[in-house]
């Protein structure tokens, strides 16, 4: 299984680090608005590679940029694009039927706002759109490479492969129809901050995919920080496989939005009572894939429900390699994996860190719920659980269980239903 995962996730880099041959440049000449020379020109020009020479220290956006055009590159040099004067929902950068888009070297800014007190009614826009077409085949894929993005109220960044875009919904509460392509992201030095506090479920990075193609997803040096709701969701809702790939990075103080607000029972923030919080970094899978999952020289801190949280609903696997990750002071769980059915859950942990989750919930919890078996290995780790467990493994169906723990200190361990226990 960690071959299959290492391979997949090597062939996701070859093939996002390809492009189009450019059909026409353009370079942008001043940073207004609109007119000759601005970038929203070179836009509805419908070049394919866009250069921002680094004579232009920002641009400003006064109205939402569009793309409509089949394949996009933006070089930017660590410009501003300002979009502080935009009104209302609107959202600074929308794609739509490209297939292959790149951006590089840009700080998109939304407008400065309060947290809005109504998750109802959503406030403020989205940073980057990408809407695939129903009628999309093969991959669509997305590189930002040295991106940030600030001061949207809505998602930092939003991939949707779904008929109902924002009424999309999560993992096996999602509805919608997809296209057959499969959505391909790739972020290298990216940061998203300060966005999510516009409505509720606003996440930092959001890919959605209901149709039968997959998700493939690779980060690099990146910080998601201050995010109203999960730093990253990735929901795929249909045939396909979820396959990300997180490297050197950092998930912090990320889905506070539903817990600085008023809510009402049975409200858009409700969660049986309490407030509906959100993760560090959240993956749901639910129909005939699986997840894999690979996450190294990452830190998962201080975010309001769980560091780590993978669910995968239907007959898929969850296959998941942690390795020098630390997760320090979460709310629930630093990490917590729970396949609902008939899959396998297969779990590798190596100089892992978790503590101080505050505890509510325990430091780890890995579990599968129904005929699926579960196989874990821990190493070198260490794991603290304050008032609960540092480590829960379950099997609560017909399957087998076998967990082997070496060189690790871990608090107390809870293994029901695990018939194989080999710790030393």
């Amino acid at each position: 299984m960690k071959q299959i995962l290492l391979s997949v996730v090597a062939c996701i880099c070859i093939s996002a680090s390809s492009s189009a041959t450019a059909k026409n440049i353009i370079h942008v000449e001043n940073g207004h608005n609109s007119g000759a020379g601005s970038l929203r020109a070179a836009l509805e020009s419908g070049a394919s590679v866009i250069h921002i020479p680094s004579s232009i220290s920002s641009i400003t956006v006064k109205q939402p940029l569009e793309y409509s055009g089949n394949s996009i590159r933006i070089n930017g040099n660590h410009q501003t694009i300002d979009a502080s004067a935009l009104q209302g929902n609107d959202t600074i950068f929308s794609i739509s039927s490209a297939t292959n888009i790149s951006i590089s070297n840009l700080r998109l800014v939304g407008n400065a706002f309060e947290v809005n007190q109504n998750p109802a009614s959503a406030v403020g826009g989205k940073g980057i759109f990408v809407n695939v077409p129903v009628s999309s085949q093969g991959i669509v894929k997305l590189v930002l490479n040295h991106v940030t993005v600030s001061g949207v109220g809505n998602h930092g960044v939003h991939v949707s492969d779904c008929t109902l875009l924002d009424d999309c919904g999560a993992g096996s509460g999602g509805a919608g129809q997809g296209s057959a392509a499969s959505v391909q992201v790739k972020l290298n030095q990216v940061v998203i901050t300060d966005v999510g506090f516009g409505k509720q479920d606003a996440d930092g990075v959001r890919v959605d995919e209901r149709g039968e193609g997959n998700i493939y997803f690779t980060v690099k040096d990146s910080v998601f920080s201050n995010v109203g709701a999960d730093g990253i969701e990735l929901d795929e809702g249909g045939q396909g496989d979820i396959v990300a790939d997180v490297r050197g990075s950092v998930f912090q103080n990320n889905g506070e939005y539903c817990a600085l607000i008023p809510f009402l029972e049975a409200g858009p923030c409700d969660d049986d009572g309490d407030a509906d919080v959100d993760d560090g970094f959240d993956i749901d899978e639910a129909g005939a894939g699986s997840i894999y999952v690979s996450v190294r020289e990452s830190q998962i801190n201080n975010n309001f429900d769980e560091g780590l949280d993978f669910d995968e609903e239907g007959p898929g696997n969850i296959v998941m390699r942690l390795e020098n990750v630390i997760t320090l002071s979460n709310v629930d769980e630093g990490i917590k994996a729970s396949e609902e059915d008939e899959g396998n859950l297969v779990a590798t942990l190596r100089k892992v860190s978790v503590a101080n989750n505050n505890g509510r919930k325990e430091a780890v919890e890995l579990e599968e719920e129904s005929g699926g078996n579960v196989h874990v290995v821990i190493r070198d780790s260490t794991f603290v659980g304050g008032d609960k467990e540092a480590l829960k493994v379950e099997q609560q169906g017909a399957g087998s269980g076998r967990l082997k723990v070496r060189r690790s200190k871990l608090d107390e361990i809870d293994t029901d239903g695990i018939s194989e226990i080999d710790v030393n």
